[in-house]
């Protein structure tokens, strides 16, 4: 029911955004986007190895960031941002969040386009090569017959838990040996991976916590720890500390930006689709609250990049009262 009431707004945003773009000019903004896996391909979706979530093909990627390049806008870096844009601009962002060694399916547009990506890292996983339980609970329930449906209701119920009572109750449910790689497709980058991936130019790294975290599901000494974890591992690793923060699944509170921003975090990426006014006060509040718009497999790109541009955001409205409801207004 929901997935259809989005699919009906999200049609209705594409129309509006039409409009409203023939109509008036966009005002300035930062538009970040939010992506999580990079398929090769329509056949590497079809492995089932992780939950296809946006299910972005590098083609479909490729195509966004030309698309925008063609509408004036200027990709740019974290450090641009905490800087300060210079004013009378349009600028993109993009982000990736996990550690996926699939990322490195981005390279290839990154150079060719001349734009700079920032990934957000889950330090544990890397660490210990282990699957993300989004992917194992898909697979494995999948492949025992669940529905979609059946799978995404449960992970609903889990994302209220920490990370490694997931991963208990899942490893009870489906066995240990779930969470073990199936091939490049759902594995995590090795640390020698990630380091080599880190030097190159156009990439940044971010802090996504040590084990993908959902922040207010911990108390405000953990969730400091899982920050700062992941803040040293990377620091130690690729020597040097991330600027930026990715919550996961979006969710955070007053604690955890008090965190975040002891932890010397000044960037912080919710999951809100939205555009960020500018201009962007440095050390503001709103820097740490970072919307980003995760684009998706159920209507051509050409059409959600115009919903994007758009200062008229229906399905953001949507959301955000949505969330509301749930009882997740500071996601």
């Amino acid at each position: 029911m929901v997935s259809r009431i989005q699919r009906l707004i999200r049609s209705t945003d594409a129309t509006v955004a039409g409009a409203y773009l023939a109509l008036f000019r966009e005002r300035q903004a930062l538009i970040p986007f939010l992506f999580h896996s990079l398929f090769a391909d329509e056949r590497q979706i079809a492995l089932d190895h992780i939950d296809p979530l946006d299910r972005t093909t590098v083609a479909q990627f490729r195509r966004l960031v030309e698309y925008f390049q063609a509408c004036g806008y200027r990709f740019v870096a974290p450090e641009d941002v905490i800087a300060g844009l210079p004013p009378g601009g349009k600028y993109a962002l993009i982000t990736f969040d996990d550690g996926y060694y699939n990322n490195t399916l981005a390279l290839p547009v990154l150079e060719a386009l001349r734009v700079p990506a920032l990934f957000f890292i889950s330090t544990d996983h890397v660490r210990l090569g282990k699957c993300y339980w989004w992917d194992v609970l898909y697979r494995e329930r999948l492949a025992r017959g669940a529905t979609g449906q059946e799978i995404y209701h449960q992970s609903q119920l889990l994302k209220r838990r920490t990370t490694e009572r997931i991963e208990e109750d899942l490893k009870r449910e489906l066995g240990g040996d779930a969470f073990e790689p199936r091939g490049d497709v759902d594995r995590p980058f090795t640390p020698a991976e990630l380091k080599q991936f880190a030097r190159h130019p156009l990439v940044r790294i971010g802090n996504h916590t040590a084990n993908h975290a959902i922040l207010t599901n911990y108390s405000p000494a953990e969730a400091r720890g899982q920050v700062l974890r992941a803040q040293e591992w990377l620091a130690q690793t690729l020597g040097e500390r991330p600027t930026a923060v990715a919550y996961p699944n979006g969710d955070h509170d007053e604690a955890v930006l008090r965190v975040c921003g002891e932890a010397g975090l000044g960037l912080g990426f919710t999951v809100r689709p939205e555009k960020t006014g500018l201009p962007l006060e440095p050390s503001s509040e709103r820097m740490m609250r970072l919307g980003r718009f995760t684009p998706h497999a159920d209507s051509a790109i050409s059409s959600q990049c115009r919903t994007y541009r758009s200062d008229v955001q229906i399905y953001g409205s949507f959301r955000s009262g949505y969330l509301k409801l749930r009882g997740r207004a500071t996601r």
